[in-house]
């Protein structure tokens, strides 16, 4: 018996010392996940239409549709605001809306009229990301009028139609005539032609929406003008 209990001594000496496993306060709680924000790339601005529109002769009411269509295409924007460019200075107005004076002061040669930022043809590159846009253009300014998705050619009523019909090819233009005492010269060569209303054109001057009859008639553009950007 002491022989058993010196061998199992001896055993004890020589073993491997047993370590003692340890599990401090720390390694009994689940480790935390590590997170991290990684900032989401900025989702790509939607594209904002550009239309021009082209007077096909000093006076024919060019500038005055293309107040009136950006009025109309300002209403439909979720902005709420559109720019017309055009090489003529422009005045701006005291009864302009508030996203109107915001986007003409991002420019020192914008001012703001009604639902419209009025700028220079130069200046309007850099306000495209934030509104439609209507570039409002004389006859021979093909340059500019080849950055719109749609044009619309402005053609005074008394203008031979055969000639406005291969300025709007070149253009690719949609035609939109204006103060004729004939229609029917222009069936099926014209998109429309816009009825006389002085009210209108006193609303589109002040960047306001067209009523009646003519406001009509601006819809149904700005309508074939957005059919034409998303073709």
């Amino acid at each position: 018996m002491a022989h058993s209990h010196a061998k199992w001594r001896r055993a004890a000496e020589t073993a491997s010392p047993v370590r003692e496993a340890r599990v401090g306060p720390m390694e009994l709680r689940a480790r935390p996940m590590e997170l991290r924000l990684v900032p989401a790339e900025p989702a790509p601005l939607p594209a904002r239409p550009v239309i021009a529109v082209v007077g096909l002769a000093p006076g024919c009411g060019a500038t005055t549709l293309a107040r009136a269509l950006a009025a109309t295409l300002a209403r439909r924007d979720h902005s709420g605001v559109a720019i017309v460019a055009s090489a003529h200075e422009a005045e701006g107005s005291h009864l302009a809306t508030r996203p109107a004076v915001r986007l003409a002061s991002k420019h020192p040669s914008a001012c703001a009229a009604g639902r419209l930022c009025l700028t220079s043809l130069d200046a309007a590159a850099q306000l495209t990301h934030f509104a439609p846009l209507v570039l409002d253009l004389r006859s021979g300014d093909t340059t500019h009028a080849a950055l719109a998705h749609t044009a619309i050619l402005v053609a005074p009523g008394d203008t031979e139609p055969a000639l406005a019909e291969l300025a709007a090819r070149t253009l690719n233009a949609l035609t939109v005539v204006t103060s004729t005492d004939d229609p029917s010269r222009w069936e099926e060569r014209a998109l429309l032609v816009l009825p006389r209303s002085r009210l209108s054109a006193r609303l589109a001057a002040a960047g306001r929406e067209p009523r009646g009859t003519f406001g009509a008639a601006v819809a149904r553009i700005a309508d074939a003008c957005e059919e034409r950007a998303c073709a």
